[in-house]
């Protein structure tokens, strides 16, 4: 992951650049959070965050990310980030 930028393929193999805007542990797992990364002219102030799970060891090269399935985790994790980025703006 150089510059917190990283590479995902679609469901159609195309390579799509993410920037990981956080990387965050919940209940024992651990979560990236990331946005797409678009040409200025397609950016909005609506970004939205893609979050996926680690799966496997996030320190060796067997690690995988992977879309988090059930609804409930997912709308947990996506809380999680909600607050750590509340804490943060207010700790600016």
């Amino acid at each position: 992951m150089e510059n917190n930028i990283i590479l995902l393929e679609d469901e159609n193999g195309v390579e799509i650049e993410f920037e990981v805007i956080d990387v965050y542990e919940l209940d024992g797992e651990t979560f990236f959070a990331m946005i797409e990364c678009l040409p200025e002219e397609e950016q909005t102030d609506d970004l939205e965050v893609l979050i996926m799970r680690v799966e496997g060891d996030i320190e060796s090269e067997e690690a995988e990310l992977v879309p988090i399935e059930d609804e409930a985790m997912l709308q947990k994790a996506f809380d999680e980030f909600v607050k750590r980025d509340e804490e943060a703006a207010k700790g600016e």
